[in-house]
């Protein structure tokens, strides 16, 4: 029955021509980050390797200054890792610089992740509200499935929505990097945390950046899913939840700048890549504190929509 509910929710999403206008913006925006790059990729001969080591060396003298000066332990944690990274350059002649390809235009669509959340969280906004606005809840629970089950559904389809929009990017992104700037650019990624330097596969670190960044469309799609569930509401449930996602890190971090207490913000334990790429924004953060973190929120916003849903009257 419940995976019925799901499939039903999905065919519902994809009878919407709105769900077929966000596939195409993250196509669209593909084209247009190919587009740019493409012209305006650096035809220059690339710095030497007597150039780019002087640039390092330099670079690291100035670090070194930085993370001395540093008042914030993210700030300090960053140059530490940079200087590693550096070092690691240097100790093994891998250039920084490198020419426009499949990997680096990847990570360029980075960027577009961000819309995709804005997408996922107007679908959970709306997968909700949108039945009461048409008067369709109640032919939902007329039927045998219980209003838990009817609510998981729909929220197990906003997160496959999002999921689905992610591969979208991912292998349209991958086909059109391959297909205008090659794969000739370097094999592995370097990362540092720590002060540990770590070798990734260029696919490996990818993959693992785009699905943490799912993380991040998992909870504010619980939050619209929660603030939808209790106003009723599309608009301030879009509103809330777009908010968020621009500014919510932002305020986190220059929060982090004054109080350690930052850490518990939800914010500061979305973006679990910083464990393996320059650290936690608060000192004293761990991956596990992070992921009890995310758990706790989750809960609370599913813990909410779920017992208001449940205990709300709809006439019938």
């Amino acid at each position: 029955m419940f995976f019925k509910l799901i499939g039903n929710e999905w065919m519902k999403l994809f009878n919407k021509i709105s769900t077929y206008v966000m596939c195409g913006l993250v196509i669209l925006g593909i084209a247009a980050t190919a587009i740019f790059t493409f012209y305006n990729q650096q035809d220059e001969k690339l710095p030497g390797e007597e150039q780019w080591r002087t640039e390092l060396t330099q670079e690291n003298k100035e670090l070194a200054k930085e993370e001395k000066e540093a008042n914030n332990p993210y700030l300090e944690s960053y140059a530490i890792n940079q200087q590693a990274i550096n070092d690691y350059r240097l100790e093994h002649g891998i250039s920084p610089y490198e020419k426009e390809n499949a990997w680096t235009y990847m990570d360029t669509n980075m960027s577009l992740v961000q819309l995709i959340g804005a997408f996922v969280i107007i679908v959970g906004a709306a997968i909700i509200s949108q039945e009461f606005k048409t008067g369709t809840i109640k032919l939902l629970l007329v039927r045998s499935a219980s209003r838990i089950q009817i609510l998981a559904a729909k929220f197990v389809t906003a997160i496959l929505f999002g999921l689905f929009l992610l591969l979208l990017l991912f292998v349209v992104s991958f086909a059109v990097g391959g297909l205008l700037f090659g794969f000739d650019g370097a094999a592995t990624h370097l990362s540092a945390s720590g002060g540990e330097v770590y070798e990734w596969s260029r696919t490996l670190y990818l993959g693992v950046s785009y699905l943490s960044s799912s993380v991040t469309l998992l909870m504010l799609t619980a939050l619209a899913f929660m603030i939808s569930s209790i106003f009723r509401s599309e608009a301030i449930a879009i509103a809330v939840s777009i908010v968020l996602l621009f500014i919510g890190s932002m305020a986190t971090n220059m929060l982090a700048i004054v109080t350690d207490w930052a850490k518990y913000s939800l914010f500061a334990n979305t973006n679990l890549n910083l464990y393996f790429e320059g650290g936690p924004i608060v000192e004293g953060m761990t991956l596990q504190f992070s992921i009890i973190m995310l758990v706790i929120y989750l809960a609370l916003f599913l813990s909410l929509s779920f017992i208001i849903f449940k205990k709300r009257d709809v006439s019938i």
